[in-house]
């Protein structure tokens, strides 16, 4: 394998974006760049790899992405809202008939799961998702058939007591997966999106004070333990986040 250090200031790096690849692809992957001999580190769900070998990693990955039914990420210019993700085979699942619901409610389901960065696929009128993914899951399917979902597209939310009560349900997708790995790409988008647009001052309409302060509260940890000025505290980020998580769980 080449002699390369990715901490190396003067080394040139090609990143790939792999927040789209669930745990169990990225390892696959990372066993594929081993075999090639191909010299890579992660930062998240970032894979890096020397400049040099850029075409040799392009090639790997498409196979990689071509033998596990992997979707390539979208094109730049594909707009605005997150494209569905496809759930990879051999994921422990989770099974949901909706036989019963209307085409306009199943069409909101794929929404609300590719706005949520949920891996999922369908066998017919079944949603199948991973079972990891089956708290956060419930929780958007009974605000889909309530009728009281939310659009988690990254248009910014004006203010007003509606859109903040909205953000509740962005700080507990945050939760849901900071709760499992603090540095979650999609899980800090959620929380700087819903830290954005909450007001700590306004508690939003329909939501009790004491729920409100201390979801802001543990939101403000979460926070606190990622911009630690000595790094990133993890423990402390996990902690916060299954707070936050096991707070709002009775209130999305």
């Amino acid at each position: 394998m080449t002699d390369w250090n990715p901490n190396d200031p003067d080394a040139t790096r090609v990143h790939y974006d792999l927040s789209g690849w669930d745990f169990d692809q990225q390892a696959e992957l990372a066993a594929a760049m081993a075999e090639a001999d191909i010299p890579h580190t992660w930062e998240g769900t970032e894979l890096i790899v020397p400049e040099e070998l850029e075409a040799a990693a392009d090639a790997l990955i498409e196979q990689v992405e071509a033998e596990l039914g992997i979707e390539s990420a979208p094109l730049p210019d594909a707009g605005p809202r997150p494209q569905p993700i496809e759930l990879g085979e051999g994921v422990p699942t989770t099974e949901y008939d909706l036989a019963d619901w209307s085409p306009t409610e199943i069409d909101t389901v794929g929404i609300a799961l590719a706005d949520a960065r949920i891996p999922f696929r369908w066998e017919g009128q079944v949603l199948l998702v991973a079972t990891d993914d089956e708290g956060v899951v419930d929780a958007l399917l009974d605000e889909v058939e309530s009728g009281e979902y939310v659009d988690l597209s990254p248009t910014p939310v004006d203010g007003g007591d509606d859109a903040s009560a909205e953000v509740l349900t962005t700080f507990f997708l945050a939760a849901e997966r900071l709760q499992k790995d603090p540095m979650d790409a999609d899980g800090i988008e959620h929380l700087r999106r819903a830290t954005e647009v909450a007001d700590p001052e306004v508690v939003p309409f329909g939501v009790a004070p004491r729920i409100w302060q201390r979801t802001v509260e543990l939101a403000d940890e979460i926070v606190d333990a990622l911009v630690a000025d000595d790094g990133p505290e993890h423990a402390d980020a996990m902690d916060a986040a299954a707070k936050l998580h096991e707070h709002l769980r009775p209130h999305v």
